[in-house]
């Protein structure tokens, strides 16, 4: 039965998990699907804080390398909107900041990959001049230095 409504109405179930943790009724908690769904959570979060860092180092890249005066100001916008996800996140998380130093140098890897794929003649940097630090990388304008 507790999985039942799980797989019918996750809201509800997750509604109902709540008001069953709330009064401390153990017993009726679904303690499966609980432990998949808190774990699921911070899969996410580190996925997002990955998707954001990917669109972070693209949009750098070509704002810093590609002379385009008609698409800067979009390359801006973007970049500082992930820069100020990016701090809202690792402010609600902070320990997503050590995976950052896990995963950058792969991320930057892809992101490079992405922009050549686009800017084919494009000369790009082989190495990530833009991560000296976790807060120059989500506060710095790079194309102003």
């Amino acid at each position: 039965m507790k999985n039942l409504l799980y797989e019918k109405d996750f809201v509800q179930w997750t509604e109902e998990q709540a008001q069953h943790l709330q009064k401390q009724e153990l017993d009726a908690i679904n303690w499966q699907n609980i432990q998949e769904e808190i774990a699921a959570l911070g899969r996410s979060e580190k996925h997002q804080l990955e998707n954001r860092l990917e669109v972070l180092l693209e949009h750098l890249l070509k704002r810093c390398y590609i002379n385009s005066t008609y698409d800067n100001r979009g390359w801006e916008l973007t970049i500082k909107k992930q820069q100020k996800q990016m701090r809202r996140l690792l402010r609600a998380s902070p320990s997503l900041k050590n995976h950052i130093e896990t995963i950058i140098s792969e991320i930057w890897l892809d992101a490079l990959s992405d922009v050549q794929d686009i800017y084919p003649n494009a000369n790009f940097p082989n190495t990530n001049s833009f991560f000296q630090d976790l807060e120059t990388l989500l506060t710095e304008k790079f194309w102003q230095s």
